[in-house]
């Protein structure tokens, strides 16, 4: 009798972490586009905080706002200068980097993925990279009195901005092409050019919605003009080379999976987690005066180094207009 007892327990707590286990992979993103250190480190603790505010009854939004407030607060503890803040401002920098994940997964476990949030998601982030940046730059500025810190500190995140638009979208386009049934993969520009219209006419007063929607589409615009660098001399973007993704066959998306996979995890080494690190890393060696040097001479270098290797992948899948694509058309 207890042999049975003892079957039917484990049963049941098999069958609560399958169910467990299969909630967490549906919060993640497709694991080629995901950055390594979030992958096995940030996800799962933002995985738990999801789950904490879930039953919490709390929206997306709500722990966005934890994060804005967290990596904020980073800034300004490291702008204090002293050892003891400067690690204070390394945890609540991790904690606004597993709060930036939760948002998304808790968006993604319950279907409320909007272009709102994800607006408010990237004011979070701009709001943290302000505060952070420029708080390292006081700090390194009180101690050796060099003001030049603070145009490295600009070089530095007007660099990483241009990484994060590479980044972001070659990972949307991976994800439209590689992983159609993703759930939550980007709109197409037009798309969102539509939804600012739709908003605009439902509504003709101002709203934030449409606000959202608005800024929402200026900045994919933006990375559509600076993400063209990354594509052949005769095509500006992706979607010039397949105007239409929907309509890809399942052996176009095969091969463009096996092919460009390994570029794609490349440039997450690219993205925003990533360049954070460099802030908690230093921070804890008590090295901020090191940051945006070492963060600008080898962000640069490794894109650079991707750049090439994203084009030698393109030509090798032959991504021509008349080979691949207008020509089935």
């Amino acid at each position: 009798m207890k042999g049975v007892i003892a079957i039917t327990d484990f049963k049941k707590y098999f069958t609560r972490w399958s169910k467990l286990l299969n909630e967490y992979r549906s919060s993640l993103k497709p694991g080629e586009t995901e950055e390594v250190i979030s992958q096995f480190f940030n996800r799962p603790l933002a995985f738990l905080t999801a789950k904490i505010f879930f039953k919490l009854r709390r929206s997306p939004n709500f722990i966005t706002m934890f994060s804005m407030f967290f990596g904020v607060s980073a800034g300004f503890m490291f702008a204090q200068g002293e050892y003891n803040y400067i690690l204070a401002g390394v945890v609540l920098l991790e904690l606004m980097i597993i709060f930036d994940c939760a948002d998304g997964q808790l968006a993604r476990m319950t279907g409320k993925s909007s272009s709102f949030g994800k607006t408010l998601d990237a004011s979070a982030d701009l709001a943290t990279h302000m505060s952070v940046f420029y708080g390292v730059a006081f700090a390194v500025f009180a101690r050796s009195g060099n003001i030049g810190v603070f145009f490295l500190a600009l070089i530095a995140q007007a660099s990483m901005y241009v990484h994060i638009f590479l980044f972001d979208h070659f990972k949307n386009v991976f994800i439209r092409v590689a992983r159609p049934e993703y759930c939550d993969k980007l709109e197409s520009i037009n798309d969102i050019k539509e939804s600012c219209k739709k908003e605009k006419l439902n509504n003709r007063r101002f709203n934030y919605k449409w606000l959202a929607a608005r800024m929402y589409y200026i900045f994919y615009h933006i990375e559509e003009v600076i993400v063209s660098i990354g594509y052949l001399p005769y095509a500006n973007s992706f979607y010039d080379l397949f105007p239409d993704t929907e309509r890809l066959d399942s052996l176009t998306r095969e091969i463009y999976y096996q092919e460009m996979r390994g570029s794609i995890k490349t440039w997450t080494f690219l993205g925003d987690t990533t360049h954070l690190m460099f802030f908690i890393v230093f921070g804890i060696l008590n090295k901020l005066a090191l940051v945006f040097p070492v963060m600008i001479i080898s962000t640069n270098i490794f894109c650079i180094f991707t750049l090439f290797y994203q084009r030698i992948k393109f030509k090798k899948l032959g991504l021509e207009r008349e080979i691949l694509w207008q020509e089935r058309v």
